[in-house]
């Protein structure tokens, strides 16, 4: 069954709460993050859903780019979705590790704003447009950075 995912990311949370330089709250299954530019919710209900809801904002133009991992609707009770809970467990541990280690990037491309981090072996890019947001995944950083000057969201 798939009782064991959520449980390394509600560990990886405390921690975070213990150890991060971050505003950290806890309401329920529902974790709040935020930063200097960004903020962060963490929904962890190990039977139900697993969920990134990410949102960084340029300080300079006041665009903002949105990130999403998920569980999407799949019934995390059935024990044929415990790898697919398992690889957005690590999804989302892995992003937030990279936010709090600094490599977690924002930049503008033209008039768009732009996040880039590492995540599972390749970069996404992050484009966010008028309306919404795309991710596409790049073999590296310098392609990833393709158009514009990048520094660590804070």
């Amino acid at each position: 069954m798939t009782a064991d995912a959520g449980h390394r990311l509600l560990a990886f949370l405390r921690e975070l709460r213990e150890t991060a330089a971050w505003a950290v709250e806890v309401a329920g299954p529902r974790w709040q993050l935020s930063g200097a530019i960004w903020k962060a919710a963490v929904d962890v209900e190990p039977r139900r859903w697993l969920g990134l809801a990410f949102e960084a904002l340029d300080p300079v133009t006041g665009k903002r780019a949105t990130y999403d991992i998920d569980t999407d609707l799949y019934d995390l009770s059935q024990d044929k979705q415990c790898e697919f809970a398992e690889e957005i467990e690590r999804d989302i541990i892995e992003f937030l590790d990279n936010l709090r280690k600094g490599v977690v990037l924002r930049g503008n491309d033209g008039a768009k704003f732009v996040l880039v981090f590492p995540l599972d072996g390749s970069y996404v890019r992050v484009v966010q447009g008028r309306f919404l947001g795309s991710a596409t995944t790049r073999p590296s950083l310098a392609a990833a950075q393709a158009g514009g000057d990048y520094v660590p969201v804070e």
